[in-house]
């Protein structure tokens, strides 16, 4: 990369990134909309390992198709300072629509967001511009990736209270999109309650309405790597836990980022929305 101006630089290096980050990206530009969600580990000495899950449309015209895919690839962190670097990596799917289908991956990257451990500086936040158009759909994206706690463990009682956010329908142009805001309660035992407002088209080209939905017996998986899933009847989501605390060693969820499996009628959206503890 080109040199940066030294007012830039913080002292940043590869070992400043290291641990365990979640990674979530829309791309823009797509002729269809897709979505990844993932956990990237970075060793503190230029390796990057991980695996995403990338939300793309189907074989089939209005279908969705979830494919996983595991990282393996190397980094670095540019020596002056500035905490741009680099990111190559290969991307090796293993779903049954893709099986075994590699793509190389290469990018710039930024540290956003840093916090003094130990007398290191440790990137809590990065973004990571991908080169090239995704192959699929045509989007262009940029990563953003946030560091999980090095201490306790994800586990259901992870998500506990009341998380609410926005929800953005992708996908759609008006008047045929959709938006909307929800609410969810967690019960910390896989169960959860939600109210969801949503502004979707009326009868005419202008008109919107709002529908209120309810869902009063909702279940939550989360795996140890902060990655899970939500589903009520006839819908589900996957998200990833994109920022937590630690509280007698299990890492309390402050924030998780999630993207709908299918297409919600009647726009035919990817909805995908960042959702955040109310009281933390």
């Amino acid at each position: 990369m080109a040199s940066m101006l030294p007012s830039l630089s913080e002292q940043f290096d590869t070992a400043s990134l290291r641990g365990n980050y979640a990674i979530y990206c829309v791309p823009e530009g797509a002729h269809a909309p897709s979505a990844l969600i993932g956990v990237l580990t970075f060793d503190g000495h230029g390796r990057v390992s991980g695996t995403t899950m990338t939300n793309l449309p189907g074989p089939r015209f209005g279908e969705r198709m979830q494919l996983e895919a595991s990282i393996e690839g190397t980094y670095a962190v540019d020596e002056d300072g500035s905490g741009f670097g680099s990111l190559t990596a290969g991307s090796t799917a293993g779903s049954t629509a893709a099986d075994g289908v590699r793509e190389d991956i290469t990018a710039v990257l930024l540290i956003s967001k840093a916090e003094v451990v130990g007398g290191v500086k440790i990137a809590q936040e990065a973004s990571i511009m991908v080169d090239a158009v995704d192959p699929r759909t045509g989007g262009l994206g940029i990563i953003l990736a946030s560091r999980h706690p090095d201490e306790g463990e994800f586990s259901l009682a992870s998500f506990s209270g009341t998380y609410g956010g926005p929800g953005w329908g992708r996908g759609g142009q008006t008047p045929a999109s959709a938006i909307g805001i929800g609410a969810v309660h967690f019960d910390g035992n896989g169960n959860f309650t939600a109210v969801d407002v949503q502004n979707l088209p009326g009868a005419t080209f202008l008109e919107r309405r709002r529908l209120s939905q309810d869902t009063p017996n909702g279940q939550y998986t989360l795996g140890k790597d902060g990655r899970g899933m939500v589903s009520r009847e006839g819908a589900r989501a996957h998200f990833v836990v994109t920022k937590a605390k630690v509280s007698e060693n299990v890492r309390i969820v402050l924030e998780y980022f999630f993207i709908t499996d299918d297409l919600i009628p009647p726009t035919a959206n990817l909805v995908t929305t960042t959702v955040s503890k109310r009281l933390p």
